[in-house]
């Protein structure tokens, strides 16, 4: 199935019926699994979805456009999770894995065996609004009522999904790693990493800190530091031997301010 799209140059923002999405079960290429209830609304997150195909030029434009907003939102993280859901029953785990890595995106994408295009198939049926195509967004409420749908490529489009995201209620992480008060400089190296990396911190004063692993579905992965960062220059080893290929992110709490760091966990 490939639904065949009109690149409108123009930007169509509709409130939608006061309907509940649908849950769905889907695995993504990494082979990590995606409830969209147990695992984001339950847990108050929201979830924005984009359905999309491999071979439509207008999604192709799209992606790089949203993951800085994936990641200004948290990547995964914090209260905001994307999924992308393919359309084409010839977009195979393969044929994903290359659009992201083409376009440097990170949040999780399901192909056809993944249920891909069933997943997405409620929203192209008009119960929810017109469907005029793909790429389509899906902003959809803790509470699984489906707040907006957006269709079409213009450069407003990541201000506008910034926007209808934050009238979910959801809200941004503080601060970017280089923004943290305490901090005069940051490295995370190797990153892609394959068994250990270092986390080096200069400090201006001692800290109280928190650093945790997640991975790209919000889920923590180990508790990596908890206690008192010295003033100059902290290192702390990340062991990922044990974690499997794929994207995670490192978490600091410090001085009641929280950043993100994304790394890779290589073959």
């Amino acid at each position: 199935m490939k639904t065949i799209y009109t690149l409108i140059l123009c930007f169509f923002l509709f409130g939608l019926y006061a309907q509940t999405a649908p849950d769905f079960d889907v695995t993504d290429t990494h082979g990590e699994d995606h409830s969209l209830y147990a695992d984001y609304l339950d847990q108050g997150k929201t979830v924005v979805l984009d359905l999309f195909f491999v071979d439509c030029p207008p999604c192709n434009e799209l992606s790089p456009l949203l993951e800085p907003v994936y990641q200004s939102w948290g990547a995964g993280t914090a209260d905001v999770e994307f999924i992308s859901l393919t359309a084409d029953l010839n977009d195979t785990i393969a044929k994903v894995l290359a659009f992201e890595e083409l376009h440097g995106t990170t949040w999780p994408a399901v192909s056809v065996e993944g249920g891909g295009p069933p997943a997405q198939q409620p929203y192209t049926t008009g119960d929810f609004g017109a469907f005029f195509g793909y790429p389509t967004l899906i902003v959809i409420s803790p509470d699984g009522s489906v707040q907006f749908k957006t269709f079409g490529i213009i450069p407003e489009t990541p201000g506008i999904l910034d926007e209808m995201i934050s009238n979910t209620g959801a809200v941004k992480p503080l601060v970017a790693v280089s923004d943290l008060d305490n901090v005069q400089s940051f490295s995370f190296a190797p990153n892609p990493v394959s068994e250990t990396a270092i986390l080096t911190f200069e400090l201006n004063e001692a800290s109280e800190a928190s650093i945790d692993i997640y991975n790209n579905t919000g889920q923590i992965i180990s508790h990596l530091f908890s206690g008192t960062l010295s003033s100059g220059v902290q290192s702390i080893q990340l062991d990922a031997s044990s974690l499997s290929s794929g994207v995670y992110f490192v978490r600091v709490a410090m001085k009641d301010q929280v950043t993100m760091q994304q790394f890779i966990r290589g073959n």
